[in-house]
């Protein structure tokens, strides 16, 4: 432990280096309590860093909280600060941030500025965490410990023996079309494969089709709202290179799971989807050659392996499974366009409520430097959030893949995760059911999201100053 509080001491942000001396002039902090809830995380992962800090701050208490029911997490949160209460310090998700700021204490501007954390955290975390507030001027809401992306896991011994030429996925979607038709292994079961070359297609059973479904959004360049954020606009016309990019998306999606496709590998049958472990199971049991998921889901593998060894069902070899990038829709290599991964992460912010914001944030600082966030992969193996961890992570022979996808991983506000699942998981299966008559789904999805968002819009206009 005296090495993680040598490592946070030598790799405080550089952005936050003037809040050392505001802070550390109070010599004793003795009656001060913070409450900090977070989500996933035991506390055998953060109350060693806890414990450090606190150790420099004589007085000071941090009372940590691991939930692990998120929508348990977000009501208590919720609730306890509309009664002028709740926790001093938690984390949300990224998507969060643009329709929630008001609840939130924003970083002082004395510990650092917008362009300071540009230059520290990954682009992707300014576009989300970095906003105007009402008067127009720029705030930062969260530090983020993490940033992971969605990526391709893959059963190396099933390309192996269906594409040696390979031995990998291809790099586009094109491709990866092919790959399934080479990986596909059918029978005369009602699901139709002994083998399903990719989970893609359906919402029902893939734990994570909604998100696939938003990568693919940002892949066909579909933009989900106008400028000011005051309409959706992912089911209209737009410019570019496809007219109608958002319902191109969720056709090629759905693509998956149309029998009358060359590449059809997927249908309600393959994993039933009231499985815990759906795709992911399916994935451990050998049962399917490729999933999409976070770094989180390697852990669910080695779980529902477990599991089947315990049953005396065989499984995956644990050297088996591999992780790609996700695919493109264009060669990386060759292509103009950018490439796109999607990014989805929980960031730790500061509440409104708080009495004592200074050390709150100042707290945060410290949690987001280099030393603690090394530490901090070292147990979780989450992706960093800092540009000066990517390149030692990228080596890392099994997350290497998230930390070098970091650069190019984007996202969107979304302003009720819940309420957004259930309208894109009804859209991809009316999609992929065959009720794509008139693209209605899609349509009445985009008013619903629209008749959520303020008149005026959710993007305030920056302040020029004159005199720069």
């Amino acid at each position: 432990m005296k090495k993680l509080f040598i490592l946070i001491l030598l790799s405080m942000v550089v952005f936050s280096a003037c809040s050392r001396k505001t802070i550390k002039e109070k010599v004793s902090y003795e009656g001060i309590e913070l409450t900090y809830y977070k989500v996933f995380d035991d506390s055998d992962v953060i109350e060693p860093i806890i414990n450090e800090y606190t150790a420099a701050h004589p007085g000071l208490k941090i009372h940590y909280k691991k939930f692990s029911d998120f929508d348990e997490y977000q009501k208590t949160i919720l609730n306890e600060m509309a009664e002028g209460e709740g926790p001093d310090i938690f984390s949300m998700p990224n998507t969060w941030f643009t329709s929630n700021y008001r609840k939130l204490t924003p970083l002082p501007e004395r510990f650092g500025d917008p362009a300071g954390f540009e230059s520290e955290f990954v682009d992707v975390a300014s576009q989300d965490l970095v906003r105007t507030d009402d008067d127009g001027a720029l705030q930062i809401y969260a530090l983020p410990m993490t940033v992971d992306t969605l990526a391709l896991y893959y059963n190396k011994d099933h390309f192996e023996d269906r594409i040696p030429s390979q031995g990998k996925p291809s790099k586009t979607w094109e491709g990866i079309k092919e790959d399934v038709e080479k990986l596909n292994k059918e029978d005369n079961s009602f699901g139709r494969f002994e083998v399903s070359a990719i989970a893609m297609g359906r919402a029902d059973n893939i734990t994570r089709a909604v998100d696939i479904l938003y990568l693919l959004f940002q892949q066909f360049d579909a933009r989900i709202y106008n400028d000011n954020l005051s309409e959706a606009i992912f089911a209209g016309r737009q410019g570019g290179a496809t007219s109608y990019p958002g319902t191109e998306a969720l056709e090629f999606f759905t693509s998956f799971a149309d029998e009358d496709e060359d590449h059809y590998s997927w249908n309600e049958f393959v994993v039933d989807d009231d499985s815990d472990g759906k795709e992911v199971e399916a994935f451990a049991a050998g049962e399917v050659s490729m999933i999409l998921g976070y770094s989180y889901t390697y852990d669910d593998i080695l779980n529902q392996r477990a599991l089947l060894t315990q049953e005396g069902i065989d499984s995956i070899d644990k050297s088996a499974i591999r992780i790609a990038p996700v695919p493109q829709l264009f060669d990386p290599e060759t292509a103009k366009e950018k490439r796109v991964t999607y990014a989805s992460y929980f960031a730790e912010t500061v509440s409104r409520n708080t009495e004592h914001a200074d050390i709150a944030w100042d707290f945060l600082l410290e949690l987001t430097s280099k030393g603690a966030l090394e530490y901090y992969f070292d147990k979780t193996h989450k992706p960093t959030s800092r540009r000066d961890m990517i390149e030692d992570q990228k080596k890392h022979p099994t997350f290497g893949v998230f930390a070098s996808q970091i650069g190019f991983s984007e996202s969107f506000p979304i302003i009720d995760y819940y309420i957004y699942k259930d309208l894109f998981t009804d859209v991809i299966n009316q999609f992929a059911d065959g009720n794509t008559i008139d693209k209605r789904t899609l349509i009445d999805a985009q008013k619903r999201i629209s008749g959520m968002l303020p008149e005026e819009g959710l993007v305030v206009p920056e302040v020029i100053d004159d005199n720069e």
